[in-house]
């Protein structure tokens, strides 16, 4: 207990030295704090996506329709709105991926990950970023928007922006304006927490709710029973069942707790993982996280101290696997012989 003290001691005269500030940054929405996450790409991580059939089907439709209306805008905008866990992101990377959209007769398509820091100039010059799949050295927003100008012009388009949490009607003007360059019929998707957020798009809204009982389930069974289980004994399946009710038709939470329970087997494991106080503990501010808790509750320790060093990065920074652990190493978090296994 001694030595612990004096390291924390000196981790803390070391803060001075870098004059580094007290303070934790998080993100605050109407007063609650959200959790962080990745930053997300066009790539479909889950294969299979469960209950989104139906709102699949919306999106896809919404993206073939022909418009000759004249009254409507030639930017057509579609927020998928919804609390975080539900799985917005998963279901717009399924649409982004699906060939039937290739019947919209779409020119050129984009995926941009805004997240809660939304800049003007940043945003903008990911955009073009993302459309171009080339590096914007642009110094100005005036230089960006004329080569997006010149990327959209007479193109029809289709821009997914995901995780947005801007609420300022003025700076998404700014961004929208070179978009309406673009030709009749171009469409934007956007992932959101918030309804104000598609409010100030002026968007159409597809609202997403939490999973049936049956999709529940079949999330679970997806992450949770190890290959060759296809079946439960009776006591097992019903803490299971119990336990997935506690996730609340969360598909997050069902694969953060599903492929947790891959790795307990017993009966006592699981029933400790059902009583823990964590389900109560936190569910006031995110009925996710006493899922997320719960599976680091139940790392090695040695993993824990890896994955709170992330905590020092700042948000949606792009870690390269190799680089990570070598930053791990300096930290004695690993020696050679255990990253080369």
């Amino acid at each position: 207990m001694k030595e612990v003290l004096e390291k924390l001691e000196y981790l803390s005269r070391q803060k001075d030295v870098l004059a580094l500030k007290e303070g934790s940054y998080s993100r605050v929405r109407s007063g609650r704090k959200v959790s962080q996450k990745l930053q997300s790409t066009f790539f479909v991580v889950e294969s299979v996506i469960y209950g989104r059939d139906a709102e699949k089907d919306i999106i896809i439709n919404w993206l073939k329709l022909e418009t000759d209306n004249r009254n409507q805008p030639s930017i057509l905008i579609l927020s998928i709105v919804g609390m975080g866990g539900l799985g917005k992101t998963t279901l717009a990377q399924h649409v982004y991926n699906d060939p039937k959209i290739e019947d919209a007769k779409l020119d050129i398509k984009a995926w941009v990950c805004v997240s809660d820091y939304f800049h003007v100039f940043t945003v903008t010059r990911t955009i073009i970023e993302a459309f171009t799949g080339e590096k914007d050295n642009s110094r100005n927003l005036e230089m960006v928007y004329k080569r997006l100008e010149e990327k959209l012009l007479g193109r029809k388009f289709f821009l997914v922006l995901d995780d947005v949490w801007n609420e300022k009607p003025e700076e998404w003007e700014a961004v929208r304006t070179p978009l309406t360059y673009g030709a009749p019929g171009s469409r934007i998707l956007v992932t959101t927490c918030g309804e104000k957020v598609a409010s100030i798009m002026r968007s159409k809204v597809l609202c997403l709710k939490q999973l049936g009982e049956d999709e529940c389930w079949n999330v679970f069974e997806n992450h949770a029973l190890k290959d060759g289980d296809l079946e439960l004994n009776e006591e097992l399946k019903e803490i299971d069942k119990r336990i997935v009710e506690k996730c609340v038709g969360l598909p997050l939470a069902l694969k953060t707790i599903g492929c947790l329970l891959r790795t307990k087997s017993s009966i006592s494991d699981l029933k400790n993982i059902l009583v823990s106080d964590i389900w109560d503990l936190l569910k006031e501010d995110n009925e996710i996280i006493p899922a997320l808790y719960l599976s680091y509750h139940h790392l090695p320790s040695h993993l824990k101290r890896c994955f709170a060093y992330w905590a020092l990065f700042p948000k949606d920074y792009e870690f390269m696997k190799e680089e990570l652990i070598l930053l791990w190493m300096t930290q004695i978090f690993f020696t050679v012989s255990t990253t080369t296994s």
